[in-house]
């Protein structure tokens, strides 16, 4: 994927999130310096704001190509396949299949005001792109960004349960 790849798909997803709030934004800027000449740009911060009345929420997003060796998806899809036999056969199925690996990584999921928009971020570039959605804190590898949002939904609130037993 090139950088103008990306800036097409976040102007695609910006105005998806603005059917849902016209004050929905999400702006991406590059992030490194001194590239080798004819090095692709890999990482951008995306700072994704739900609402004109939320606080942007930053978000990293790395992108690589599956053959690129420099790609971390291997060490991650083997970690979760060596989770249980389900996730080992769909990661393995990622790895033969999957052409780019698009990483989306977020600051604390502490709020809905921020867990909301970081789904629809995750959900519009894995609908746009055809990507798989792996997230090894709520144990899934899926296509599906519905079923990924409620695991992930259900991951927070054990997270949040848990907590609370420790105070």
């Amino acid at each position: 994927m090139k950088p103008q790849d990306l800036e097409r798909l976040v102007r695609a997803c910006v105005g998806s999130m603005r059917q849902e709030d016209a004050g929905a934004s999400l702006t991406l800027s590059p992030l490194g310096s001194g590239f080798p000449p004819g090095a692709a740009q890999r990482t951008w911060r995306i700072s994704v704001a739900g609402t004109a009345e939320s606080a942007p929420h930053d978000c990293l997003v790395q992108v690589f190509e599956m053959r690129d060796p420099e790609s971390p998806h291997r060490v991650l899809l083997d970690h979760i396949g060596g989770r249980d036999q389900e996730l080992s056969q769909a990661a393995s199925h990622l790895q033969q299949n999957a052409q780019t690996y698009v990483s989306i990584a977020s600051g604390k999921l502490d709020e809905q005001e921020r867990i909301h928009p970081f789904q629809n971020l995750v959900s519009l570039f894995a609908s746009a792109l055809g990507a798989a959605i792996v997230d090894p804190a709520a144990a899934i590898v899926t296509n599906d960004p519905g079923e990924w949002a409620e695991a992930m939904e259900q991951s927070l609130q054990i997270e949040k349960e848990m907590g609370a037993l420790r105070r």
